[in-house]
């Protein structure tokens, strides 16, 4: 017979001080057999109390999203590079000079 009561001492140790009781009892009186409450001690014959069942806990598990806002600054940097393009034309500017010479000749002197 398989048993749904926790023996975890770790967890209930009064779960395994109770399994202990139980055998005690049943020790002692085979002949009460599997029932081994005892009848209650007020008006009502007809209810008979018995020791509690310790059953294995139940674990919930609840899972919650719990979100985060967490900002993030990014320096952005803005630079500007100013090319100057030189193009460079070639216009001929023409000048103009002039130059005279002068020659002097002399005729044989007839007179020497």
């Amino acid at each position: 017979m398989k048993s749904n009561r926790c023996t975890d001492k770790s967890v209930f140790p009064e779960a395994t001080d109770m399994n202990a009781n139980m055998n005690m009892d049943m020790n002692m009186d085979m002949s009460m057999g599997m029932n081994c409450c005892m009848p209650p001690m007020g008006c009502c014959p007809q209810t008979m109390m018995c020791p509690p069942v310790y059953e294995c806990p139940q674990v919930r598990c609840c899972h919650r999203v719990i979100n985060y806002e967490v900002p993030h600054i990014i320096p952005c940097h803005t630079k500007t590079i100013n090319h100057h393009v030189y193009r460079h034309t070639y216009q001929p500017c023409y000048s103009y000079s002039e130059e005279d010479e002068s020659s002097e000749i002399y005729e044989p002197n007839c007179c020497k």
